[in-house]
């Protein structure tokens, strides 16, 4: 298959959209809120996703009433890093090879010219950091991390930092709510 890595992206994302929608899945979701700090860390890892944030949100939420949110977002943002790693070495690695065989290298080389212009570049990892600490889409974040060329040892700090305090915002209201 020629763009076997965009295909399986796609498929996943279709695999997300079902999961989303049934219910043994959101039990199964809920039932995680029993693991207690496994169920913290697995809810981190949902953190990351799209398709799966709003599960991940209630799933902090029911825990925050056992676990302190300083323990749920330190716990949280380390699953969260490990989902964005993935995320990120699949974008880094092979999803930009790919992209660059579909839209050919002149445009590729004209969009890596417009977010290396000193303009755009400084921008795209204060994006990125908002992006990766809402419950936006991590993907864009961490998209907009890797196309400005960040380092994987900061990329780490900056997706823990940014998980972390998001998951213990999420936290911390549903505690005081």
């Amino acid at each position: 298959m020629r763009y076997k890595f965009l295909s399986a992206f796609l498929v996943s994302l279709v695999i997300a959209v079902f999961l989303a929608e049934n219910k043994t899945f959101h039990n199964w979701l809920l039932e995680l809120g029993e693991l207690e700090y496994l169920g913290v860390f697995l809810s981190g890892i949902l953190f990351v996703s799209s398709f799966t944030v709003a599960a991940a949100t209630v799933l902090i939420v029911i825990l925050s009433e056992n676990i302190h949110p300083v323990a749920i977002g330190i716990v949280g943002g380390a699953g969260a890093l490990l989902g964005d790693l993935l995320i990120y070495r699949f974008f880094k690695n092979h999803l930009f090879q790919e992209l660059t065989t579909l839209f050919g290298k002149e445009g590729i080389s004209y969009i890596r010219s417009v977010i290396h212009s000193k303009y755009i570049a400084w921008t795209l990892p204060m994006i990125g950091i908002f992006i990766i600490a809402s419950p936006l889409p991590d993907e864009l974040g961490i998209s907009l991390l890797g196309l400005s060329k960040i380092s994987q040892t900061k990329f780490m700090l900056i997706s823990f930092i940014s998980n972390a305090f998001g998951i213990l915002a999420i936290a911390s209201v549903a505690r005081v709510i």
